[in-house]
């Protein structure tokens, strides 16, 4: 490869690792006055289970799953925001264009609430699929969120979790863009709640 060439390429791929958006990822953190730390929760406090997003190409659909369980914990408690949310109980919320229609154009986001009841464990899944516009490339953000109180200490585990009809994690366009993609997950996440 001749000089000029290999200054170049060195180039993109400073550009590309500069740009933060290497793959398809999503992340969890976790927020409010129930966060003590990154991976503890105080009990009956109201925490958000923040839940980030990072493609790097155009996407035009997606189904994620997750699951909150544990061994020493029976339930946890779903805080309603009745009107103001992806559900009707108002506790999970959408950020970033993923709280109307302006991404996921074909009805916004889909909260799949099977076994969202706050017996654990409990199931969550989102789905959204986007027919004009799409999910442009982006670095990591906070799209969706739920806010939940757990009111006994113990240990509590959000874990990826699949449901029908998927049955994987997927970020999907179509294969002239870049075809489907399952993203990478930092979980599962274990988390101390302490008095």
């Amino acid at each position: 490869m001749s000089g000029m060439k290999m200054t170049i390429c060195c180039f993109i791929a400073l550009a590309v690792i500069a740009s933060g958006v290497l793959a398809d990822d999503v992340k969890i953190k976790i927020s409010g006055p129930g966060a003590v730390d990154a991976n503890t929760i105080k009990a009956g406090e109201k925490v958000l289970v923040d839940i980030y997003t990072a493609t790097d190409t155009t996407r035009t659909g997606f189904t994620l799953g997750f699951a909150i369980k544990s061994e020493d914990i029976s339930r946890v408690i779903h805080v309603a925001d009745s009107g103001n949310g992806l559900n009707k109980n108002g506790d999970i919320k959408g950020y970033e264009g993923w709280n109307d229609k302006s991404v996921w154009d074909f009805g916004g986001v889909f909260a799949v609430e099977r076994d969202w009841d706050g017996q654990l464990p409990d199931l969550l899944g989102f789905g959204g699929l986007s027919i004009k516009k799409g999910w442009e490339p982006s670095d990591l953000k906070k799209t969706i969120s739920f806010e939940i109180i757990v009111p006994e200490p113990g240990t509590l585990v959000i874990d990826s979790a699949y449901y029908p009809p998927g049955g994987k994690w997927l970020f999907s366009s179509p294969p002239r863009l870049a075809g489907p993609s399952s993203p990478s997950w930092d979980g599962p996440h274990i988390f101390k709640v302490v008095e």
